[in-house]
């Protein structure tokens, strides 16, 4: 399991380092968010922004097998894709109390974009219809209006921030920001920090006490970032231009050479809280 991880993050980190941040980007609304080729079911977490660094502008993805189902095959010579999921392992019962536990083991499997195969029986890529600045915007105001039992939101100050003690989110006026993207992109920062108040998602990194660069700060700022950019992601905004990337990114660097679990939690836990925001329940079956 341990090289899973160290996949994963040391595809991000060449990323980072190359001056590529996975999750900022111009989200295309006209585009869907990666999803396989066969269910249409989006794929999450960490795997859309796996995914999403892939040179392909088709959006579906589909596994070696699925391909030649669909009557096609994969170019000789293209490379996959990995995506990840967790598979639930039974233990062997205990000699003590002879039950059968369930350990959540992290897999992966390899993909390949529609755009890397030959033949395939499949329809033209969905593209919903263009949206401008107002419609984005809008639909990114019902998405927080839309938020179940939301924090109390005020726009003042100069600084962003959430506190939890108050379940209170300050972000500066809109006009303060160089565009709603921006604005937004932040405001959802902040939501994603307080998805982790003890009655919503209770997250260790919000509840607890934390002191300014440690571990878990660092932990819990990556998962506002990547709710952030899902929120982003979800109504088409573009979060790539947000504040001093350079310098987030020597802090990024940091949280995930000390950990290569880092970006997989954060990932999973950012999912749980831009569904919080969003007011949807997934389930795996």
């Amino acid at each position: 399991m341990s090289a899973i991880y160290d996949a994963v993050t040391n595809a991000v980190l060449k990323a980072l380092e190359s001056g590529v941040v996975p999750w900022r980007k111009p989200w295309d609304p006209c585009h869907a968010l990666p999803a396989n080729a066969v269910t249409n079911r989006p794929y999450r977490g960490v795997n859309v922004f796996l995914l999403g660094m892939a040179p392909y502008k088709d959006y579906r993805w589909l596994t070696v097998k699925q391909a030649n189902e669909l009557g096609g095959t994969v170019r000789k010579g293209e490379r996959s894709s990995m995506a990840i999921f967790w598979k639930l392992w039974e233990t062997e019962p205990e000699e003590t109390d002879h039950a059968v536990r369930k350990v959540p083991v992290l897999r992966y499997y390899t993909l390949f974009n529609v755009e890397q195969c030959d033949g395939l029986d499949l329809a033209e890529p969905y593209q919903s219809p263009p949206l401008d600045d107002v419609e984005r915007c809008a639909r990114a105001q019902l998405l927080v209006d839309g938020m179940p039992d939301p924090p109390t939101i005020t726009e003042r100050g100069h600084s962003a921030w959430y506190k939890p003690a108050e379940d209170l989110v300050q972000v500066p006026k809109r006009e303060a920001f160089c565009s709603l993207d921006h604005y937004f992109a932040t405001l959802f920062h902040e939501l994603g920090h307080a998805t982790g108040h003890e009655r919503r998602l209770n997250r260790k990194g919000v509840q607890g006490p934390i002191q300014f660069g440690s571990e878990d700060y660092s932990q819990e700022e990556l998962v506002a970032e990547l709710t952030s950019a899902f929120c982003c992601a979800t109504v088409g905004l573009n979060n790539s231009l947000i504040g001093d990337v350079a310098s987030y990114v020597s802090g990024w660097l940091r949280v995930l050479r000390d950990d290569p679990k880092a970006v997989v939690i954060a990932a999973a836990q950012a999912q749980k809280a831009a569904d919080l925001i969003r007011g949807v329940e997934y389930s795996n079956s």
